[in-house]
């Protein structure tokens, strides 16, 4: 890597920066389906010549980059771009207008022509493959890149446009395709950028999020996931104004092709459901902002700039700071409600989409397979370069067998439904719905694939953060191209688990424990003090040492790192509107660049989670204070669902585990061994002092056995640290079933890891000396039994509030130095959390373009112009329209039950807003045969809380009907739990007898959206009734039929009990709405 006295800026900076691209291109760097393969310096000063090839090294394009002033670079500079040799004319018109991306790095450049030259070769072949494609190769020439966009024209007046470009089939493919990911749970949004161009969202709320994937795994990977109550949303871009872009085979539509569409996704969090058009704009320009090089020490700067800013604005320039440099988890709560943000995997899952969503599909449909079958033939045809047809035929069985082995993760892992297994072959695919099912099933899952190469892994470790795989090329751009989390916001947001986890290294290679993981493969170049080096620059290559000077090397570079807390200091300093934010590396130039590295790779190269516990609800009481607590979770992230089904087989097996489900001890290592034991977990592949009573993981009850015997205190410190820890406990859960150990005593021998589950990381500073006790006073002497015990648990000083503590077996104590050890219930804390996120939870209402496509409004009547939301419309001149007729509903509401006693601000506050956008939909609505329901005004009583709906314009299955009445009632808890939807007339055939359309023998509907379980707050009534309308027409399994009797009305008890029995069957959760139902419903 560079030396310590790397240059700011200037042509020195340049030709330090030229060479490092050199060093990476002999590394090699790969963007999508495209290699950098080589680069040199140019024949002129201030010029470097570019190979890029494809990945079976055919060469693509070679080029000249001239930069204008060296000297300005790299923040006052342009480059110009010019090809050598014949250049394919999509490749030109990328690199001749390099000049007007301003001042960038030479990595950034090289990267930026990747991407750019790598879209345009790929929109080029689609082209070529679609039908119709080969009309297009004038417009295809004129295809602009996401910077080049006409996303500006932001002045239009759009209100006499079609809101989908006057193109009626495509607003009525969305108008199906937005109701059916409604249906799915989560909530779609259209951005419209101009006349002809829009980009898609699709969202889910973070609180519903949890439910899909475990909270200690969401935390693990990026606590800003659940830091506030914001939105997991994909932005779709680049559709060039075309829906559907992909048709039933995977492939591109003529129309896609034609206007040469290719779908871009970026994956963050948004404050609402979707993106604002500006922020999309914003996220498809791709702006960057100049850097200050001329960095000065952070004391100076600090002083400096506290002198020029006013109080007001300073809390501004803090507004404006990155989430990268987020302060506190109150300003991670603030930062991540504004606008849309990237969070630590948004790159990664943005390159997976963007490199091979489309393809797997593409293999998913034609060879009928799962996703992970697909993965595993597009992995094999990427490594192979054979044919798909000649893979299958050697390895059929192997990639079915991924198929199968992603069913079996079915009962640890809450996967997403698969949208194609119940997809029309004949119809066209749903791209934002299986582009976010899809997502939602890599996220669910990513600690098991690879960050960069997006494989799966094959290490027998299973991590609770995701990582990369053993691959050198996957390490070295996964670390030295920045492709995994962000250091500087862990260093800002967790500064005190950085702290400690350097200090863990630096003594594990101070004492000769560091062992793998070790920083192979990240091209780092290094200085060794008086060994000499054949390099004319006098530098080590770090892979070729070995594993004594590698520790000697990683001890040097963590010493020449100043203290966290100071670079926590540094990021943090404020900052004028504008300027760009401060690096690590300024700091202090003299720091070696590739100690930036190492530091990088100590925090990332960490799979478990760390968090410092600073509130008492959460820390394990009768600890000395001399402990800080962290809690410690290590283990993939479907650990605790496995730990937690063990422990229900346990209740079954044992009836001392049904009162006591899980033991809790002491694990008590050398301090050396803690950087490993972090990363690994507690295996005990490796003996480290003997095994006298069997091959298992060894625990402790008496936590005194752990911290003197086996928690060795470290005989090094590094001299920077704030924690300076020299002993380390972990507190671990384990199954109570002692019979099935290897040993109970003196220590609880536990052969099983998945009966393992680490909660707690006890870390003491420096050592006291002469015999000080480390817990509390001492008991008195004796074993601890059931009478001291309950002592113990009644004592006013350790039952704090209201906290749930584990019940812990008198049998197996839990003491440190004889006093009993007290643990707040695991899910207490993040139930906290969850609890208030969905407290602070309001859902968002669908803005006009999305009320007009779920409503179908968009694609106009007779006059082939939708009508705009907000201004009511005569219908008077519309022919053949839906006409409400009032006898038919009051027959239909002769025996209604009394509205609902229930009721809460919450809930009415929320259905005053939603009664008034149904009324104004409505309103607004030009053909009510288009809205397809209709509610009657004049029959609306005073009660928030129950309403009638007609649903009405089937088609000719339901003769003689004029609509299907509703009663819609709503609980007091609403919007959070659904509504109860039931027909009161007519009266349809139950399923058994021939009818369908989703409606039970009593006549509510059948549907998960409609459960405790499948219900979002985020609907809106007039969605959810389209997709009741869709789902009495579907065709699968069965339409509904009217049933002889059609003018019998339906009764509330039948239709709950109608409504249960369905739920039963499907294994849905009823709310508790229904039960109140099922027993007012008795009483009338």
């Amino acid at each position: 890597m560079a030396p310590s006295n790397a240059p700011t800026r200037g042509r020195k900076r340049f030709n330090y920066d030229l060479q490092n691209a050199i060093r990476s291109a002999e590394h090699g760097v790969e963007v999508q389906d495209l290699r950098l393969a080589a680069v040199s310096s140019g024949s002129e000063d201030g010029s470097f010549d570019c190979v890029i090839t494809q990945l079976d090294g055919e060469r693509e394009a070679e080029f000249t980059v001239l930069v204008s002033d060296a000297s300005e670079y790299p923040s006052d500079h342009t480059f110009f771009c010019s090809p050598k040799g014949d250049v394919p004319e999509e490749v030109s018109s990328v690199i001749d207008t390099v000049y007007e991306d301003g001042a960038l790095t030479i990595q950034e450049l090289v990267l930026r022509l990747l991407e750019r030259i790598s879209k345009r070769l790929v929109a080029l072949r689609r082209s070529a493959n679609s039908e119709g494609g080969g009309d297009s190769d004038d417009e295809s020439a004129d295809v602009m890149d996401e910077d080049e966009e006409i996303y500006g024209m932001d002045n239009y007046d759009l209100d006499d446009h079609e809101l989908f470009g006057g193109q009626p089939t495509t607003g009525q493919a969305l108008d199906q395709d937005f109701n059916e990911i409604v249906a799915h749970g989560y909530q779609p949004g259209f951005i419209r950028f101009g006349i002809d161009d829009f980009a898609l969202s699709i969202s889910l709320p973070v609180k519903s999020l949890a439910d899909c994937i475990p909270p200690r795994a969401l935390l693990a990977w990026d606590k800003r996931l659940l830091s506030g109550p914001h939105y997991f949303t994909l932005l779709i871009s680049g559709l060039r104004g075309v829906h559907p872009v992909v048709q039933p085979d995977g492939h591109f539509t003529p129309d896609a092709s034609a206007r040469t569409a290719a779908p871009q996704f970026r994956v963050g969090l948004s404050s609402t459901y979707k993106p604002t058009k500006e922020d999309a704009v914003e996220l498809l320009r791709k702006f960057g902002l100049a850097e200050n090089y001329d960095a000065k020490p952070a004391e100076e700067v600090e002083a400096e700039q506290l002198e020029e800013f006013s109080e007001d604005e300073m809390e501004d320039s803090l507004d404006l700071m990155d989430l990268e440099s987020a302060l506190n988890d109150d300003g991670v709560q603030e930062i991540a409600r504004q606008g849309f943000r990237p969070f630590s995997l948004s790159s990664s899952l943005e390159s997976l989409l963007n490199g091979h969503l489309l393809h797997i599909l593409q293999l998913r449909i034609k060879y009928d397979l799962g996703w992970a079958g697909a993965e595993v033939l597009r992995a094999e045809i990427e490594t192979t370069q054979r044919s798909a047809d000649d893979i299958l035929g050697e390895k059929e069985d192997q990639i079915l067998l991924a198929d199968d082995n992603e069913l079996d993760l079915a009962d640890t892992y809450h996967l997403p439904i698969d949208c194609l297994l119940e997809r029309n072959p004949q119809d066209a695919v749903n791209l934002p719905l299986v582009a976010f099912s899809y997502l939602m099933r890599r996220l669910a899952l990513c600690p098991r694939y690879c960050l960069v190469c997006h494989q799966q892994l094959k290490e027998d470790l299973e991590a609770l953060k995701p990582y990369v795989c053993s691959s050198p090329l996957c390490t070295y751009q996964y670390y030295n191209l920045n492709r995994g989390p962000s250091l500087e916001y862990d260093i800002c947001a967790n500064t005190a688990v950085v702290d400690l986890l350097v200090s863990l290294t630096y003594i594990a290679a101070a004492e000769g424990s560091l062992d793998n993981p070790l920083p192979i493969g990240m091209g780092l170049r290094v200085k060794i003090k008086g060994l000499a080096s054949e390099n004319p620059d006098g530098l080590h290559e770090f892979d070729q040492l070995d594993v004594s000077n590698m520790r000697m090397v990683i001890r040097a570079l963590i010493d020449a790192l100043p203290p966290i807390a100071e670079l926590k200091r540094h990021l943090e300093q404020p900052r004028k509107p504008g300027r760009a934010r401060l690096r690590l590396q300024d700091i202090d130039p003299n720091i070696p660049a590739v100690a930036w590295l190492v530091l990088r790779w100590i925090i990332a190269s960490c799979t478990a989670h760390l968090e410092e516990l600073q509130s008492d609800d959460e820390k394990v009481k009768n600890m000395d204070p001399a402990w800080r607590q962290f809690r410690f979770s290590v283990g993939a992230p479907d650990a605790e669902a496995k730990f937690r089904m063990a422990v229900q087989s346990a209740k079954q097996e044992n009836v001392r585990a049904r009162e006591f489900p899980s033991l809790y001890g002491f694990h008590g290592s050398p301090a050396k061994n803690w950087h490993s034991i972090i990363r690994h977990g507690l295996w005990y592949k490796t003996v480290a002092h003997g095994r006298a009573y069997g091959d298992g993981v060894y625990f402790a009850k008496d936590g005194q056995v752990s911290v003197h015997t086996y928690a060795q205190s470290a005989g090094f410190y590094w001299k920077n640290s704030a924690a300076k820890p020299s002993a380390c406990v972990a507190l671990a859960e384990i199954v109570n079933l002692p019979s099935k150990f290897k040993s109970t005593s003196p220590f609880l021998v536990v052969p099983q890891t998945e009966w393992i589950v680490c909660r707690y990381l006890m870390v003491r500073g420096p050592a006291t000396h002469g015999g000080v006790p480390i817990g509390l006073p001492a008991q008195p002497a004796g074993s601890v039994g059931a009478t001291q015990a309950a002592a113990v648990q009644d004592a006013p000083d350790v039952v704090e509030k209201e906290i749930p503590y584990v019940p812990l077996d008198p049998q197996h104590p839990l003491t440190l130095h004889q006093a009993l050890i007290r643990i707040p219930e695991p899910s207490y804390a993040l139930e906290k959390l969850l609890k208030s996120l969905r407290d602070e939870f309001v859902p968002a209402d669908y803005d006009e373009d999305d009320l007009r496509v779920l409503s179908g409004a968009a694609l106009g009547g007779a006059g082939g112009s939708a009508a705009r939301v907000g201004e009511a419309v005569d219908r008077d001149d519309v022919e053949d329209d839906w006409k409400h007729d009032r006898t038919w509903v009051d027959q239909c509401i002769e025996h209604l039950m009394p509205p609902p006693a229930e009721s809460s601000p919450m809930a009415s506050t929320a259905l005053q807003k939603e009664l008034r956008a149904m009324l104004k939909e409505q309103d607004c609505a030009k053909c009510l045969r288009e809205l397809g329901w209709y509610m009657p005004e004049e029959i609306m009583g005073d009660n928030l809380y129950q309403w009638i709906v007609e649903l009405h314009s089937f088609d000719s299955t339901l003769p003689g009907v004029n609509s299907l009445v509703f009663e819609i009632r709503f609980p007091s808890t609403f919007p959070h739990s659904p509504p109860f939807f039931r027909i009161l007339k007519p009266r349809f055939l139950p399923f058994i007898h021939g009818g369908g359309g989703h409606i039970t023998g009593g006549g509510s509907m059948c549907m998960d959206l409609l459960t405790a379980d499948g219900w979002l707050p985020s609907y809106s009534i007039s969605a959810v009734l389209l997709q009741i309308k869709l789902a009495i027409s579907n065709l699968e399994p069965r339409p509904a039929r009217l049933a002889k009797n059609w003018d019998a009305p339906y009764g509330m008890y039948e239709a709950l009990e109608g409504y249960k029995r369905a739920a039963t069957t499907h294994g849905w959760k009823v709310s508790g709405i229904f039960k109140r139902h099922s027993i007012a419903s008795h009483l009338h």
